[in-house]
């Protein structure tokens, strides 16, 4: 596997962790001034040319693994672990005042809020295995808004076709509801197992905190 392919954690600004990009997009994030590089042994963070300048040097370079090594026609660099973020961004990444923002309404934030789960029988699937369903069908006058779009299985969705769940004989486990920010925010540590399993790196633990702890522990 190519190092630009390599994970890379991502924290918000007060360096929570928000999500796992790969050192291409970091380095990116890093060059347009949206992150700096952090140093996991330090926790120095560094704009893109002074990690350059700090790991250019051959003789320091020398001493790492190749894999560890982004290299240019120009300049090599030790390739970065974790990136922090400069700037908030607009799915509420950031812990200030979480309680009191909206999310932004789109189809991720949809399945974070319904976790992943059927809102009819309760399965909790994939996300191939589920669906966007009109709780009101469009065909009588139903909205595409948080209060009105839940997740489906393929099963349930085949059932209730163009119906109100009543018609159909099925109930709605839960009500929709427009989430806040700090809800969508909170699955980070499903997200995180659902993504990496137990492979987390040594050099990401001391920024997961709890959520490190608590991967391993939970089954799916």
């Amino acid at each position: 596997m190519s190092v630009l392919s390599e994970r890379v954690l991502v924290l918000n600004k007060n360096w929570m962790p928000v999500d796992v990009t790969d050192v291409y997009e970091a380095v990116c994030m890093a060059f347009r001034d949206r992150a700096r590089f952090v140093d996991p042994e330090t926790y120095v963070c560094y704009d893109f040319e002074s990690w350059v300048d700090t790991w250019e040097d051959a003789i320091v370079l020398s001493k790492l693994e190749t894999s560890k090594i982004v290299g240019t026609p120009n300049f090599s660099f030790r390739a970065p672990d974790v990136v922090v973020l400069t700037e908030y961004g607009d799915d509420g990444d950031g812990r200030a005042s979480l309680s009191d923002l909206r999310p932004k309404f789109s189809r991720r934030n949809i399945y974070l809020r319904d976790h992943n789960t059927c809102q009819y029988c309760g399965k909790t699937l994939p996300t191939e295995g589920l669906n966007l369903d009109h709780v009101v069908p469009r065909s009588k006058g139903g909205q595409m808004t948080w209060t009105n779009i839940v997740l489906s299985c393929v099963k349930c969705n085949d059932k209730k076709r163009d119906r109100l769940p009543a018609e159909a004989g099925m109930r709605l486990i839960r009500r929709p509801v427009v989430p806040k920010a700090g809800d969508i925010a909170k699955p980070f540590g499903f997200r995180l197992k659902r993504k990496l399993g137990l492979n987390v790196p040594k050099t990401w633990e001391q920024f997961l905190g709890r959520v490190y702890w608590d991967i391993g522990l939970k089954d799916d």
